[in-house]
This record gives structure tokens, sequence and C-alpha cells, in this order.
């Protein structure tokens, strides 16, 4: 896993757009920590690639990259891993292979077959190709958006990146906010689909390629693979038994294949389902003893699953290591946090992600996670209830007429905006307001100033749930929302997660429930078969009988949330307000302060819990006031 830059100028560039070496020198090193083994550039022309790598398959220098082929046609500039690339190297009959590693694969794989070479590739990543003869670069982002790619085209040229702040280091001109993207920030804490909230830099969508013309600057977008190829089309037509075996099996591969490494690979085990058939899949294949962790904090209260976890590392035998980490200067941690992401990103899992990775860097690079389970096979509560979501929103009204004789403490207002999510207008939006711990009734959009709010409240921030859902629209509404969180919240949230507190520390993180056949095959079933008469994840449960033990399968899920309400309330709190003083200053007419401070007094007395907003806020206001330079609203 690595980290990636590039720019190709356009008429001749400007020194300051990426044409002179020390912009060129402040990009490469902004993205250092995701490669810290070695570093490369190639210059050709207009073209600039550069490269951080984390070593992972062939250690020698035969892999360093940017790598030309042999030809010298063709220039890749890679970050990701392609599990099955020995069997690619086979079946393509690529010859005279110059290393052992995937990148080079890779690179001969789209010299044999084109673009259509990229639905071939069973792996995380994100690539740039430089083709020199047809004049074109291609940037390709990994089916379900692992790996992130950010880009940007301005009149200097185009540009991207891993990470956005490699974008900013090419230039030095003003950063502005999209203020587009602010109402869907609001809500989920995260801008959606290709959105960033930096006017002009865009994510490439999972899935897709995008190629880009030297002689033109034309930009063309391409899906090369997307789930909604699975719309309305045939279900697995097998028994129940055929099924659950399948799963069983495809899993097993999925595992098996995810060990490919020249370097150690452990598992972050956390007790639960998903992490535990990793571990034991694992066991069976690694060649050696297979190395396990778990993590406990200071802020979990002790309601964690060390216990589990223990067991299961007995169970399969493996080098089990507790890590117990404290959250002793967390404000640090998270000032750490939003510089990584680059942008207010409000999940704060982040941070025991990134302690954990921390701690575990020097010894072992890469780590198999269980991400990805919850979305293929419906672990969460809302699959269950969309099961039942017509007799649910019919009876909505007079469950809310019941709840408001109730005292309004926090289960009140967890029931309404439960309730109020289920009032949504279309199954697109209360499959948006299932999934954020917002309520549209309540007005997130009043934390910005007047002016600002009347612009934001012109958009639609359940447009990226509205475009997704519409092409689901014949599946089951169970089916619906796993297609949707597959497109959005697993992309845009978990693997984002994932990525840039995992990177952070130099550690490389796989997920094995997104392998390709693994994936295919749960698109290719009904709602039904994965979310048995509202059991979560029954086909999953059912297909790990016998080899998960049934406590761990059945038994009730401990594991631990990060406190950040106790934080706001606590030891977070002079960060909270002197990031406020810092904005109000430094950004008047953004933030209605008068507002920000009555949410934060209701949630310090504890009539109301506020810590969702109120975290994005604290990110919000970090973000905006680490800027290099002043953000223009």
């Amino acid at each position: 896993m690595c980290g990636i830059v590039g720019h190709i100028g356009r008429n001749g560039g400007t020194p300051d757009s990426g044409g002179n070496a020390d912009a060129r020198a402040r990009a490469l090193e902004s993205i250092l920590h995701r490669g810290p083994d070695s570093q490369g550039q190639y210059a050709g022309g207009d073209v600039w690639f550069a490269h951080a790598r984390l070593s992972i398959i062939d250690l020698s220098s035969a892999g360093h990259q940017p790598m030309e082929s042999a030809d010298e046609q063709y220039v890749i500039c890679y970050n990701g891993e392609v599990y099955n690339f020995a069997d690619l190297a086979k079946s393509l009959a690529l010859k005279g292979l110059r290393s052992g590693s995937d990148t080079e694969v890779v690179v001969r794989a789209f010299a044999q077959q084109g673009v259509s070479s990229f639905s071939l590739f069973n792996g995380i990543f994100a690539f740039a190709i430089y083709d020199k003869a047809a004049g074109k670069v291609f940037l390709v982002r990994d089916r379900l958006g692992v790996k992130p790619l950010y880009y940007r085209m301005d009149e200097s040229g185009f540009a991207f990146a891993s990470e956005i702040k490699a974008l900013h280091s090419l230039d030095d001109r003003d950063i502005r906010c999209n203020r587009s993207a602010l109402h869907e920030w609001v809500y989920f804490g995260t801008a959606l689909g290709e959105h960033t909230l930096f006017e002009g830099i865009r994510k490439l969508l999972p899935g897709r390629y995008l190629e880009l013309d030297l002689a033109t600057f034309a930009i063309k977008e391409v899906p090369y693979w997307s789930p909604v190829q699975f719309a309305g089309g045939p279900k697995h037509t097998g028994s129940s038994s055929q099924i659950i075996a399948e799963a069983r099996a495809l899993l097993e591969q999925a595992v098996t294949r995810q060990l490919v490494s020249d370097v150690p690979v452990g598992v972050f085990l956390s007790g639960g389902v998903d992490s535990s058939a990793i571990t034991a899949f694992a066991s069976r294949h690694y060649t050696g003893k297979l190395t396990t962790y778990s993590a406990g904090f200071d802020f979990d209260k002790g309601a964690n699953e060390l216990p589990k976890a223990r067991e299961i590392a007995a169970l399969y035998g493996t080098d089990h290591h507790e890590i117990h980490i404290s959250g002793f200067e967390i404000g640090d941690v998270v000032e750490k946090m939003v510089a990584h992401h680059d942008q207010p990103f409000s999940d704060p899992a982040n941070i025991p992600l990134y302690l954990l990775s921390s701690r575990i860097r020097d010894t072992t690079k890469v780590v198999l996670q269980g991400d990805g389970g919850d979305e293929l096979f419906g672990g969460y509560s809302r699959y269950s209830t969309l099961r039942w979501m017509t007799a649910a929103r019919f009876a909505a009204p007079a469950v809310g007429l019941l709840n408001e004789l109730a005292p309004r403490s926090k289960s009140y207002y967890r029931r309404q905006r439960y309730i109020n999510a289920l009032r949504g207008r279309t199954t697109a939006e209360v499959m948006a307001l299932l999934l954020t711990q917002e309520d549209a009734s309540a007005h997130p959009e009043r934390i910005f100033d007047a002016r600002l709010r009347e612009e934001i409240t012109r958009t639609d921030p359940f447009a990226r749930y509205r475009e997704c859902q519409s092409h689901f629209a014949m599946e089951d509404v169970v089916n619906q929302m796993l297609f949707v969180d597959s497109m959005i919240i697993l992309p845009d949230i978990f693997l984002e997660k994932v990525d840039k507190s995992t990177m952070a520390a130099a550690v490389e993180v796989r997920v094995p429930f997104l392998d390709n056949d693994l994936v295919e095959f749960c698109f290719r079933l009904s709602g039904n078969q994965k979310v048995r008469r509202g059991r979560k994840k029954w086909l999953l449960k059912k297909a790990l009988a016998g080899i998960v033990p049934d406590d761990v399968l059945y038994g009730a899920k401990t594991g631990f949330s990060v406190p950040n309400g106790y934080w706001l309330r606590s030891s977070l709190k002079p960060l909270f307000f002197d990031q406020l003083a810092t904005f109000s200053r430094r950004y008047p007419g953004i933030l209605d302060d008068s507002v920000i401070r009555s949410l934060h007094t209701e949630h310090t007395a504890e009539r109301r819990d506020r810590t969702f907003l109120l975290w994005k806020i604290l990110m919000f206001m970090i973000w905006a006031n680490r800027a290099p330079r002043d953000l223009s609203f």
C-alpha cells in the first residue's frame, strides 16, 4: 500500500502549479506517511508521477515505482494490492516478468488488454497509467472504493493524488469551500459520492476509470464495474443449504487470497462475528503462526470484547496480543485525524483505529479486518426495519403520538428521530434518515449563519441517496438498502475511515468480505436469502456454524463506542471553544455562534444528546482553522 501523486501540465502549466521542483517535493512529502519505505518520481514531458512506497510484495528494488514497462511505452503509479496477480500472469501468458510484484502484472495486463483489464483485478487499488503512444493518462479505482483517489482540473493542468493535501501542495492558489457539499456534510458528517468539501476537487467514484486525453485535455469517466449491473438480475436459485455452503467457501477463498504478502500478515480481532470468521479461515491457510491483535481502551469503560477475542485466539492458536491504549491527550489525536482526512470527517471510530495501528506498525504492516460484512450480509437493525417498512411507516404516526406522552429524555429523542425517519417522503429519504443521527425536523443546517443557511438549504442533502436508490427500485427493499449502502456508506464513511486512519500509521488493511467473487455472490441473492425473517446476518451465521462458536454468532455484541459525547463535555470542551473563537475571528458570517453555544450548553447539561452535531462542528472548525491558506466560503 502506498501513496501516489501526479501532475500533467497544460499549455506549459505555471511554475506554482506542479511545474517546479519545490512544489513537487512538497506534494510527495505530504504523503510520505503512506509509504515510508522508498520514494520515486517519473518526469517525461508534461507528465510527472511520484510514489511513496510501503513495501508488501517483492520488497526488492524491482518493485520500485513509478514503474515503466520494458518497452517504455507505459508508466504506472500504483497504490494497492491485486491479490490474483499470480493467476493473471498465468492466464494472460505474461512472459519475461522482471519482478515478483503485482504492479508489473497490472501494467502488463493493461498493455495487453487495455481498459478491459480493469475488471480482471481482484483487489484494493487506485492507480494511474500513462500510455505514451496513445497520449493518454488513465486513473483507476477499485470496485468498492477501498483505496481513495482525488483529482483536480484547472487552467494549469490535471492533478491527482491519494490525499487532498498533496493537491494543495502543488499550488498556492486560494482554497475554496464547496458550499454545495455542506448540506450533505451536516447530515452525514462527510461529503458523498464524487463530492469533496473543496471546490474543484473531486473523488473518482469506485469501479470507474478516468481517461485523460493529453492532446485535448478532454476527460471521460467510465464505469468498468458497478453494483447497478446486478439490479433486477436473476437471483440464486439454489437451496438454502447450497447457498450456505457457497457463502462459506467463498469467504474462505477470499481470506486465503488476501494472505498473499512478502511481509507478516495479522488480523484485527474484535471478538465479533466478522473478525472471528476471518481469524478462523486465516489460521487454516496462513504459513506460520497467525498474529492477532485486540485492543482495550481506557475510554471503553470496560465494555469491550477482549475476553471473547481471547477465546477465539486460543481456539485457533494464534499469536495473540492485547494492546491497551490510553486516550490521554485526545485533543492532539483529534486534530491529527482531521489533518489526515483533509476534510471534517466525523466518524470518531477513526481515533481508536489510528491508535491501534500506531502501536503495531513496527511489527506488522498488513492486517485483515472485517469491514463489509454488515453491508453484504445485513448486519444493521435498519435492514430488519426496512423489511417491515410499509407497516412501520403506516404505524409511525400513531407511535409518534404515543411517544409524545413520554418524558423528554434522551430515549424520547432517539425514538422520535427514528419515527421521523420512517416518515420520509420517499424510500431513498427513509434510507438516508435511518443512517444519519440527524433529524430533518430539527434542521441541523441552523448551525450556519442565516445567509449561508439560506443558500445551503436550496440543495438536496439526500440527492446521492435518491440517485443510488433509483437504480434498485425493482429489488426488495432490504436489497435496496444493501445495494445503496455498498455505494455510499462503505466508500464514503467506513472505507474512508479505514484508509486514512491506518495509512496514517503506514499499516495496510485488507478487507476479505469485499472480495470480488464474494461480493458478486451476495449481489445475486435476494434480501430474504441474507436477512431471514428479520434476523440480521442470517446467511453468514449459518455459513459459519461449526467454524465460529455459537456464543459469538448468537451472543450479544458488546463492542465499544468512542465516548466523544463525554469528551465534548469534559476534556475537549476547552478545545471546542478555542476553535470556535478562532473560527469566528477568521471566518465571520459562516457559523451561528449563538446556536452552537446553545447546543453545547444543552449537551453539557445532559438535557439532550447533541454528540453527533457538536462533533461535526468541532471537526469543521479544526479543518477550516488549520487550512494551509484561508478558506474562501
